[in-house]
């Protein structure tokens, strides 16, 4: 088989290869999830490594006080559970789905093996970690020079992806991100809302002045 990634998305080249291999197919387990469904706790993360198909995956971590952080929002591809692979276990992680989701999740030793087979997958994890370390940058440097009401106004602008429209996501969710209290993601909103910028429904936020949310975010003069 010859993989042409500039071509192909990591959930095609997948595709591909359960259909070409029997025992990669026999080792998946698929499995679909609704918004706000937990995927994996942490002692599963530590025993699976996972391959989002289709949707948005939030990890979470779960501090001691009940706070709630996401630490990365992944897309399509991406590859989460590496603890499967390191032997690394992390007791505060789980993964939260932010939009309906098809997962396919490998048990440990079998992700071992296929890893070692298939450098496609190796690749398909650096590329996760990079995003996710990216993403840990970008939002040291918002809290360090953002505040709260303009590091939301982007998040919906990141995550209505040049549409209109915020499906499935709540307010606990916005809230994860952006660690803090979804009672004060709320407030915001509704001033968002009372400025003309967005419509409020339920698991449902549409953009009415993208413009004027640009211009919130700083990301505009």
């Amino acid at each position: 088989m010859v993989y042409r990634g500039k071509q192909r998305t990591m959930p095609e080249i997948l595709i591909e290869l359960r259909e070409d291999d029997p025992e990669f197919k026999q080792a998946i387990s698929a499995q679909g999830f609704r918004a706000g469904q937990t995927i994996a706790e942490p002692e599963a993360l530590n025993l699976n490594l996972y391959t989002l198909m289709k949707g948005r995956v939030q990890l979470i971590r779960e501090g001691p006080n009940g706070r709630r952080l996401a630490i990365a929002s992944l897309g399509p591809g991406a590859m989460f559970g590496e603890g499967a692979l390191l032997r690394a276990e992390d007791s505060t992680v789980k993964a939260v789905a932010l939009t309906d989701c098809i997962i396919w999740a490998v048990g440990a030793p079998q992700a071992q093996e296929l890893v070692m087979r298939y450098p496609v997958l190796s690749w398909g994890i650096l590329q996760t970690v990079g995003e996710r370390l990216v993403q840990v940058e970008n939002r040291m440097e918002e809290v360090a020079y953002k505040r709260l009401p303009e590091r939301l106004a982007g998040l919906l602008l990141e995550l209505s992806n040049g549409g209109r429209a915020i499906r499935g996501t709540s307010h606990q969710a916005l809230a994860d991100m952006l660690g803090t209290y979804r009672e004060t993601i709320s407030a915001i909103l509704r001033g968002f809302k009372d400025a003309g910028l967005v419509e409020l429904g339920y698991r449902k936020i549409e953009l009415r002045d993208v413009r004027g949310l640009q211009a919130a975010a700083g990301s505009i003069e």
